[in-house]
């Protein structure tokens, strides 16, 4: 019996890595290769924008599930801040992550500086692109690392850097969705 039990944890052990790993690889075959993520949304370039760069929604499609508050309601501007408060896992309060924002060009760009909130040195550089294409906007997120060369080549650095890549590839995957899903419903 103990033998019975013993192997269908090791199944169950194996499935959930060999799901997770799964997870992991469809979502970096998601990114290009350079490891910036683009989105096409079904609106214009001023709604995607408003969206993307206001105080107000940034809660709406940033960091799902986690608590998102920002210095300043309406339009961002430089040295604004969105502050990503994580949840408390295994009883554990992580440190909050803070996007600093470092340039807004109305309609086009949006440039964001993460660190943590104990230490002012940078951790990497979010920029969000947009651009028209046909009836729809193109989000391109590029993620660059502001590590020193000696931290940057670490397994670890370079997992926290993947990591975020992901984050931001889901979090342009939530805007497309709230912004498309008010876009059907008047007509719809």
């Amino acid at each position: 019996m103990l033998k019975w039990v013993g192997g269908c944890l090791v199944v169950v052990v194996v499935l959930v890595i060999g799901g997770a790993w799964l997870g992991l690889r469809t979502m970096r075959e998601s990114l290009a290769p350079d490891g910036s993520a683009r989105v096409a949304i079904a609106a214009t370039p001023e709604r995607v924008f408003a969206s993307l760069a206001d105080g107000d929604s940034a809660a709406t499609w940033m960091a799902q599930g986690n608590t998102v508050t920002t210095s300043r309601r309406g339009r961002l501007q430089p040295g604004d801040s969105i502050r990503v408060t994580l949840r408390r896992t295994l009883g554990m309060s992580p440190e909050p992550m803070i996007w600093q924002v470092m340039e807004v060009v109305p309609d086009r760009l949006l440039v964001l500086q993460l660190r943590s909130a104990s230490s002012p040195a940078g951790m990497a550089i979010r920029r969000d692109s947009i651009a028209t294409a046909g009836d729809s906007t193109i989000v391109l997120s590029r993620l660059t690392s502001t590590l020193p060369d000696s931290v940057k080549s670490s397994t670890t650095a370079e997992m926290l850097m993947s990591m975020f890549r992901m984050q931001s590839k889901l979090e342009l995957e939530t805007l497309k969705a709230r912004l498309e899903r008010r876009v059907a419903a008047p007509g719809g």
